[in-house]
């Protein structure tokens, strides 16, 4: 089995959401302050993920080129005349300008900068998705598809970096985590709505038998699931947070281990074919 696309679509997809939950946290839940005060975790968390979003787009260009069987001469005309290739390079240069982002020092217009690189990333995500093969609604598919990234990224995101300042001598305050708390109760339904949105363009009107016994149905149900489970996990620590307490740290990291296997969900999904087309 092949499992150098789905990998790379899994750092793609990690790396997109900490530049965004960076974003959001540093714009809408935190004072900027110096980078170099974050915890060790945080900081390395922010290498990795920079890293991961310069290499991903180069891998993904170079297993087209390997499928297509193209030679490095005929790479321009790949970007230049194709809908894939149009759909790179807005992608990387964004991907890009996020990880030139992601580890600089915090600062009220380098925050800004960053989450609205990081949110242009996930619009151009669309382009080599599902949504890019939508012809009846593109448009739609792919607003789709950045809602859902865009609302991962600042709820999963944000609630990996706020894990990983607790672990340090920066661990967030009850005033932190209700800053944060707002913000993943407005994007829990937005990643909710924008993937029952997006399920229904890839899978709407096929019977439920020929849903199931496809790999993408399978996987598909495999993080509904998974994604109600943590959302039902999140909900509880949210009372807690209210009460002016912090969440529990066990709740918490199940949540995020259950989000990291919907992420691993969704990369292998991606690649394969939805029933019907």
């Amino acid at each position: 089995m092949d499992f150098a696309a789905p990998l790379i679509r899994l750092l793609l997809y990690g790396g997109a959401a900490l530049a965004i939950g960076r974003g959001t946290l540093t714009v809408l839940a935190r004072e900027a302050n110096d980078a170099s005060t974050d915890p060790r975790a945080v900081r390395v968390s922010l290498w990795l993920a920079a890293l991961a979003l310069v290499m991903a787009p180069l891998a993904l260009l170079l297993l087209q080129q390997q499928a297509l069987e193209l030679t490095t001469a005929e790479l321009p005309g790949l970007l230049r005349d194709t809908t894939w290739g149009r759909g790179w390079m807005p992608l990387a240069m964004s991907c890009v300008l996020s990880a030139l982002l992601l580890p600089t020092p915090r600062s009220r217009v380098g925050s800004w900068a960053l989450l609205l690189v990081a949110l242009g990333m996930a619009a151009a995500m669309g382009g080599l998705g599902h949504a890019a093969a939508d012809d009846e609604w593109p448009l739609a598919s792919r607003l789709l598809d950045a809602l859902h990234v865009a609302g991962v990224g600042a709820w999963i995101g944000g609630l990996v970096l706020m894990v990983l300042a607790r672990a340090g001598t920066a661990v967030p305050s009850a005033g932190e985590w209700r800053a944060f708390s707002r913000i993943a109760t407005v994007m829990a339904p937005v990643v909710l709505l924008s993937g029952v949105g997006s399920s229904w363009r890839r899978v709407g009107g096929t019977g439920l038998t020929a849903i199931l016994a496809s790999d993408y149905g399978k996987l598909l149900l495999v993080k509904i699931a998974l994604a109600l489970t943590v959302m039902a996990m999140g909900f509880t620590q949210r009372r807690r947070i209210a009460a002016g307490e912090t969440p529990s740290r066990t709740v918490v990291l199940r949540e995020v281990v259950l989000a990291a296997v919907v992420l691993a969900a969704t990369a292998w999904m991606t690649g394969t074919e939805p029933p019907g087309e």
